[in-house]
């Protein structure tokens, strides 16, 4: 028996059962961003009692935990088994339980003309008489056909409720209406709720949700979490290797994000005023492999060549089938994909930033875990997609977190003393380092000195805040007096080689694809770089550490959350999501990985900003220029 605290949540193990898969299945969330093969450090847990029922520390703790940690009973959740049947209390620290990310829902969305896919028809039926009896479907039917010109189909649901509806509403009944071709609810009388529709962005690591009041178009409250796959695996390709590891483990994962979503829904509808059951629509976005686990297509194919989706097109289904808490009529339609690595995601980024009817070139950088990039104009788009990872997001980074309330959003350094300055979300003792700041952090470093083109720490630089020892360099941005954690806040040399390995990816994706079209980024006039973390990065930093090309910063917009933005356009349009058919139909896909030029791109772009500085003219001026200014201050 394991009791888990701060919850006091008791529940029955197995022997050789790890401590993480006790606690998914006792429905407690553990951050594990590797998918417990401990590679993250993050599922940090301490033993409270029954330590001899545990197996002992592995390798990997060894390495992950310092000798202190492990003798104060700190284990990792995903590599302690369950050895004896005695006893356990295991204590899930803060850091380790999942949190709220200020994660930005909103973005750039473009107006649209309002044409739901579901709407609501009042009618008066028909009384069947003794001389002519009519079953009461068919007399519903023919008071819909005088106010709507044809006859739907009567969806189960709402069959069962027909009769009853129709007496209660003594012959008046409200009906909603799905694409005209379904009736999906029935109510009595005239109607007396609202008629409300739910739009999700499934990120592979975050979940957003928008309600949205259908009659008028507005955005009536948001939701956004963590996507509780992250448990399973940090990256699509670790959660598409958990579905191929046991039969079942589709299911665990489709389960898993249906609960989150159902979550936010509720979040959503309490904030409003609003039941669930007055959800009538839902649309949805992800990459390829978010959009087949979410409706349980095995997504095995898509992770190996030539890399083909299941299917391309839109679908629709029944959100009973697959557990969203909606009306119980209600349909989910997920948006079309344009490959096996560019979602549905990367259609809705299209449809809200307007490139696909832009005369000038564009860019779009949607920057996650998956990065998708799209470039073009009216005429030709074209896609692809790289592996930029989570460290942007907190994740690979020793003192790495989410963009929640003590993260460090903003750090500066003083070129002369090398000291740093930071601010924190929510103005409050610090706890980490979030992905912004994480930018930040790095081109103050470069543009300080403090570290070379190549990304390592200068060797003859001695300052208070720059710490050797054993071998080893750090940075310390927030000393353990002023946090809240009681230890360093730091930058290692890993932590480096985690950003510009994340940079270096979007950068090869996006000079690849514009040589590939014979575009330079002279020639693009509009960049929009989108994530759900974008309006919180300086644009200039994020361009000094070559996370993008030269394209000036005037013609660069960050536009905020623009797949949660596209997913609200379809779902108060109809016209729109037929658009979005049309659009990822016409996008070229391009295959990285079997570019030739993939890989020497890639380790040239690991440098700051670039190996061949020629790419960066005038971030090579702007460090000249700082640096010229410090040796003149330290002289």
């Amino acid at each position: 028996m394991i009791t888990f605290l701060p919850y006091g949540r008791r529940v029955e193990a197995r022997r050789g059962e790890k401590i993480l898969e006790a606690a998914l299945e006792a429905g407690i969330r553990i951050r594990s961003l590797c998918g417990g093969r401990g590679l993250c450090g993050r599922c940090r847990v301490i033993v409270r009692g029954g330590g001899e029922n545990l197996s002992p520390p592995s390798e990997t703790e060894k390495r992950t935990l310092s000798k202190d940690e492990l003798s104060e009973g700190f284990r990792l959740a995903c590599q302690t088994e369950i050895a004896g049947l005695g006893d356990i209390v295991v204590e899930i620290p803060f850091e380790s339980q999942p949190y709220k990310q200020r994660l930005l829902t909103g973005g750039l969305e473009r107006s649209v003309q309002l044409k739901p896919a579901v709407r609501r028809v009042v009618v008066e039926v028909r009384k069947p008489t003794l001389k002519n009896v009519e079953s009461d479907v068919d007399l519903l039917l023919e008071a819909l056909e005088r106010e709507v010109g044809n006859r739907p189909r009567v969806g189960y649901e709402a069959l069962k409720r027909v009769s009853s509806a129709i007496r209660e509403g003594e012959w008046t009944v409200s009906v909603v209406l799905w694409m005209d071709r379904e009736i999906i609810s029935i109510e009595p009388g005239r109607p007396r709720k609202g008629l409300y529709g739910l739009a999700v962005d499934v990120g592979t690591t975050k979940l957003a949700a928008f309600l949205v009041d259908l009659e008028s178009g507005e955005t009536v409250a948001t939701a956004s979490d963590m996507n509780p796959q992250i448990s399973y695996g940090e990256d699509v390709i670790s959660r598409i290797s958990y579905t191929l590891e046991g039969e079942g483990n589709l299911e665990k994962l489709r389960r898993a994000v249906t609960e989150g979503i159902n979550r936010l829904l509720r979040e959503a509808c309490e904030a409003a005023g609003v039941e669930p059951s007055m959800v009538y629509d839902m649309t949805v976005v992800g990459n390829t492999a978010m959009h087949h686990i979410f409706l349980g297509i095995p997504p095995r194919y898509v992770s190996l060549s030539p890399y083909p989706p299941v299917v391309r097109s839109p679908v629709d289904v029944k959100a009973k089938e697959l557990g969203v808490e909606l009306n119980v009529g209600a349909y989910v339609h997920a948006l079309p994909v344009i490959a096996g690595f560019v979602g549905a995601d990367a259609v809705a980024d299209i449809l809200a930033t307007g490139i696909h009817e832009e005369e000038a070139t564009s860019l779009l950088i949607d920057i996650g875990t998956n990065t998708e990039i799209v470039l073009g104009c009216r005429d030709e788009l074209t896609a692809c997609s790289c592996a930029s990872g989570p460290a942007f997001e907190g994740a690979h980074i020793t003192h790495g977190m989410r963009a929640v309330e003590g993260a460090i959003e903003r750090i500066w350094i003083d070129p002369e003393t090398l000291e740093p300055v930071y601010k924190t979300i929510g103005d409050v003792e610090p706890r980490g380092i979030c992905g912004s700041a994480i930018i930040d952090a790095v081109a103050e470093m470069l543009k300080a000195g403090i570290i070379g083109a190549d990304g390592t720490f200068r060797r003859d630089l001695e300052a208070p805040n720059i710490r050797r020892e054993g071998g080893t360099v750090e940075f310390v941005v927030a000393p353990k007096e002023e946090t809240s954690t009681g230890r360093d806040i730091v930058i290692t040399q890993r932590d480096l080689r985690e950003v510009q390995l994340a940079k270096a990816a979007i950068y090869t994706g996006t000079s690849i694809l514009m040589r590939r079209m014979g575009i330079k980024p002279r020639d693009v006039e509009k960049a929009f770089i989108a994530g759900a973390f974008g309006n919180y990065v300086d644009p200039e930093n994020a361009q000094i550490i070559g996370m993008y090309p030269e394209i000036p910063l005037e013609r660069v917009r960050f536009v905020g959350n623009t797949a949660g933005s596209g997913a609200r356009m379809a779902l108060l349009s109809t016209d729109v999501r037929k658009l979005a058919a049309e659009v990822a139909g016409r996008v070229r896909y391009l295959e990285l990985g079997a570019d030739p030029d993939f890989q020497s791109e890639f380790l040239k772009a690991t440098h700051l900003p670039h190996m061949e500085p020629e790419r960066f003219p005038n971030v090579m001026r702007i460090l000249k220029k700082v640096r010229k200014a410090d040796l003149r201050k330290r002289a």
